[in-house]
């Protein structure tokens, strides 16, 4: 039987805290979300584990890496340990933490005043990532402790797995990350970038690696969605900030992005409640802009846009999978300016049968540059008895990167055709093997969404890995590459 390192220490545990979304009901009478603002005063996945006396846990803005916030712990000599809590990170698009992968794991710290050299456990600084089998029994610990050896680090110092030290034997249905100063430590440490991410292979992932986002959201950010403690494109300075809001103190801010990456903040699943099948439901957000281009927005269209994206689920909660069966990227647009005050940005859409959830995202897309600012994003209950149908006929032949991607396990391919044509739309392997065809007919001039659902053509799910797609007509040609993870 395969083993992790023996540097793992080995016990029998239970998980402490799992935060049950359905406790948060998506329609309450007022028609504004839990997750609709961005006041919340603890990070998202996480919870103040312990907070004896003596001890101060805080979601620090003094020191961090990127996303403008930290964890934080300063304390002196305590009756118990003081420590930071993540919910399970198994969640979200992959149901558990896979067996047999080399994990890259650890995190950034940084230290000032603590206590040196320390001979018992209860005198060190540490963090801990601990694996669950599915009936809530210990697979494993790995434990990383804090360098103590000098009272104040000079910046920021990296904890990190070797290549090849860390392997699980068995899929991990919990996965809880603790950050601790033991009950006789003391000082001060920060700490950031809690890395979960498989080395070639898909590991499943721990979420919002950078803590700069409040309870009910999470983020996926370039250049690898942040789960490898890499930002980039403008997306590390992505922050929750108290520089402009349109209600409240905060707002979350996507600052000088480069145009050149895709990436979103989102809030996680919530249920549908309130509606049924067939009603209308109004997102709404209110958005500030500045350092705009919209000579780029003319010449990129909606891909310069930033859009507001509904998704439906059909599961939600913890090892369930992302289970996405409707989504849009629906472009906002905006006034034809470098910058603008608070407005109020709104999409309608139909709750479709089999809903179960809903996450909504906030969505500068892969062209976009500039600064936005965005604040109570909103969902209710819409009165109306359809949808605005958006009848504009295209001007030119189109292709849009799917989304979302990576993808897990279905995406949608947005295409525009100008004139009346036969249209092909193909995946393809790395090998240029035809795995299914998705739309082969002729159609008229319009904009056309598909869903993919990952499967060939004949109705098998295709494994993890890289795919094209491509659409041909009679005057246009273009292919475009997406990426599966399971």
């Amino acid at each position: 039987m395969n083993i992790i390192s023996n540097k793992f220490r080995w016990c029998m545990g239970l998980c402490f805290f799992i935060l049950i979304a359905s406790q948060v009901p998506l329609f309450p009478q007022s028609g504004i979300n839990e997750f609709g603002s961005f006041e919340q005063v603890l990070p998202s996945y996480w919870t103040k584990g312990t907070e004896p006396s003596g001890a101060t846990l805080s979601w620090a803005t003094d020191e961090f890496i990127s996303m403008g916030k930290s964890l934080k712990i300063t304390k002196s000599t305590t009756t118990e340990a003081a420590m930071w809590e993540s919910e399970n990170m198994c969640d979200n698009w992959s149901e558990k933490h896979f067996a047999n992968v080399d994990i890259d794991m650890g995190m950034n710290y940084k230290t000032s005043g603590v206590n040196t050299n320390p001979t018992t456990d209860d005198q060190k600084w540490f963090v801990s990532y601990s694996f669950y089998r599915e009936n809530g029994t210990l697979i494993g610990e790995k434990k990383f402790e804090l360098d103590q050896s000098v009272s104040t680090s000079t910046g920021w110092l990296s904890s990190r797995t070797a290549i090849g030290e860390i392997s699980l034997p068995e899929d991990s249905w919990k996965t809880i990350i603790r950050f601790v100063g033991g009950k006789d430590a003391t000082g001060t440490v920060w700490a950031d970038d809690f890395i979960l991410n498989g080395r070639g292979g898909w590991l499943g992932q721990d979420w919002n690696t950078q803590v700069g986002v409040p309870t009910g959201w999470f983020y996926w950010l370039p250049p690898n969605g942040g789960n490898d403690g890499l930002l980039n494109a403008g997306y590390q300075n992505t922050k929750i900030t108290n520089e402009e809001a349109y209600q409240g103190l905060y707002s979350l801010k996507f600052e000088n992005l480069e145009g050149t990456r895709d990436g979103f903040v989102g809030t996680r699943k919530y249920p549908v409640s309130g509606v049924v099948p067939g009603d209308i439901i109004r997102i709404s957000v209110w958005i500030k802009g500045m350092d705009l281009h919209p000579d780029s927005a003319a010449a990129a269209g909606d891909q310069w846009s930033v859009a507001i994206t509904p998704i439906f689920h059909n599961t939600i909660g913890n090892n369930a999978g992302w289970g996405e069966f409707w989504a849009s990227d629906i472009p906002l647009k905006f006034p034809n300016a470098t910058s603008f005050d608070w407005q109020q940005f709104y999409v309608d859409v139909t709750v479709p049968t089999g809903a179960i959830s809903i996450s909504v995202r906030l969505h500068p897309l892969s062209r976009f540059q500039g600064t936005v600012y965005m604040d109570q994003l909103q969902i209710k209950k819409n009165g109306v008895t359809d949808i605005k149908v958006d009848n504009e006929i295209p001007t030119q032949y189109a292709l849009s990167q799917n989304y979302p991607n990576p993808f897990n396990p279905s995406t949608m391919i947005n295409y525009s055709i100008p004139n009346s044509s036969f249209v092909n739309l193909v995946i393809y392997d790395l090998l240029g093997r035809e795995v299914k065809t998705l739309i082969s007919s002729e159609q008229n001039a319009g904009n056309y969404q598909v869903l993919w659902s990952g499967e060939n053509n004949y109705g098998t799910k295709v494994s993890s890995g890289t795919y094209f797609f491509s659409i041909r007509s009679a005057d246009f040609y273009q292919v475009r590459k997406m990426i599966l993870l399971k």
